[in-house]
């Protein structure tokens, strides 16, 4: 089993998985739940019946080539998810839908004039769960071709989708304490590295422990983000002091 790639998908994947649950709670408990169970259905199967054909074509396209661009998708997409959750660590902020409105922090508004199956409500959660899940078909499908760990990539897209209805449904109330903010940097971080090795291989790169170099290359950005953190916080606390020196001077 390759678990790094089991970990990448899962972990890549809750967060947005878990955000589109979050939504779709919360469309359901405004008195909509069939729009939201359906939305949510509708939205990841339309995604699925989409990256399943594109997968298999990618898969004729030769190897070496695959990882080249795979491993620049992949750090791409870590980079990402690590600047947003960086500057959400240093500014000790969370994600809007980590609230306890997360429909008013995603400024969706519910149309309420219907009391039989609400189309537009339907739509709103068929949208988001397109968007959410298409970034994790990419994701997937990008570990499956990189690694051909197909079973891992897409065991850990399922895990993390149980999971996250797991959390919203049962443990909701617990729901404002994850810290889903380390999840997404940690998916970075993981994302990063994995696409450093794939890119290195595709490059002809000769791993020196072989996969086991993953571990070395995640350490490496796992202390580098953590690196970033604490400057990022020193130089915010530093200008918030300089500002209130600059303001008593004034005053």
């Amino acid at each position: 089993m390759n678990v790094n790639v089991w970990a990448a998908s899962a972990a890549g994947s809750f967060v947005e998985f878990l955000e589109l649950a979050v939504i779709a709670y919360a469309i359901a408990r405004s008195g909509y739940p069939q729009e939201a169970l359906w939305g949510s259905i509708i939205g990841i199967l339309g995604i699925i019946a989409i990256s399943l054909p594109f997968g298999r074509v990618l898969q004729t396209i030769p190897l070496h080539f695959l990882q080249i661009a795979i491993g620049s998708i992949l750090i791409v997409f870590g980079l990402r998810w690590m600047h947003k959750s960086i500057r959400r660590q240093v500014k000790n902020t969370r994600a809007g839908w980590m609230s306890e409105n997360p429909l008013s922090a995603e400024d969706i508004i519910l149309d309420d004039r219907s009391k039989n199956f609400n189309i537009l409500n339907f739509w709103i959660v068929t949208k988001s769960a397109i968007l959410e899940t298409l970034e994790i078909a990419i994701l997937v499908v990008t570990l499956g071709l990189a690694s051909q760990a197909w079973t891992e990539a897409i065991g850990g897209a399922i895990a993390a989708l149980l999971f996250s209805i797991i959390i919203v449904f049962i443990l909701h109330n617990y729901l404002l304490n994850i810290p889903e903010v380390l999840i997404k940097l940690g998916a970075g971080v993981f994302l990063i590295s994995l696409g450093t090795f794939w890119l290195g291989e595709g490059f002809g790169f000769d791993w020196f422990f072989g996969e086991l170099s993953i571990l070395a290359i995640i350490t490496t950005y796992s202390l580098i983000a953590f690196a970033i953190v604490q400057w990022q916080k020193i130089r915010s606390q530093q200008l918030e002091l300089k500002f209130d020196i600059e303001l008593k001077i004034k005053e």
